[in-house]
């Protein structure tokens, strides 16, 4: 009887003591730790979030075969450069080519040092990490990296601290 509560004891100090040590897990919803992103290309060698750590972070993904989210991204880049925004816009461009991106950002007139391209090899788990199966989407995220809204509207964005 003494065995079986010291071992339920030590279990559960175990239990205590290393959860204690446990984040969040990411997933691409509200309330949740953003997934990790990596490009597949060198882009200074640090995902464009790391970059931004600390701050908050309007994440778009978008390519130029679907003309919602292009839309939607070139909306965001207005948007971010309005001196009162208080996020920094990162775009993640999920085209085929490079070349193609390269085009759509000078016709588009986008801010170039905010848009990044994902290499192929890397769109494929983008897409499954970020749940972007059915479409494009933009993920509002805060200084610590959680996810505070989906596809946020001009009113969501005003309301920033």
């Amino acid at each position: 009887m003494n065995k079986t509560l010291l071992t339920i004891a030590t279990l559960g100090l175990l239990i205590l003591f290393t959860s204690a040590y446990y984040s969040a897990p990411a997933d691409s919803r509200i309330g949740y730790k953003a997934p990790s992103l990596a490009l597949g290309n060198s882009n200074n060698g640090l995902s464009p979030l790391q970059q931004h750590r600390g701050s908050n972070v309007l994440l778009t993904f978008w390519s130029s075969a679907d003309p919602q989210s292009r839309l939607d991204n070139m909306h965001y880049d207005r948007l971010s450069r309005d001196e009162r925004a208080r996020y920094t816009h990162v775009s993640v461009n999920m085209d085929r080519s490079e070349k193609v991106f390269t085009s759509v950002i000078a016709l588009d007139s986008l801010d170039r040092s905010a848009h990044f391209f994902s290499s192929l090899e890397a769109q494929e788990e983008i897409v499954k990490s970020w749940r972007l199966e059915d479409g494009y989407h933009s993920f509002l995220l805060d200084g610590q990296g959680m996810i505070i809204a989906v596809d946020p509207d001009e009113k969501t964005l005003s309301q920033i601290r």
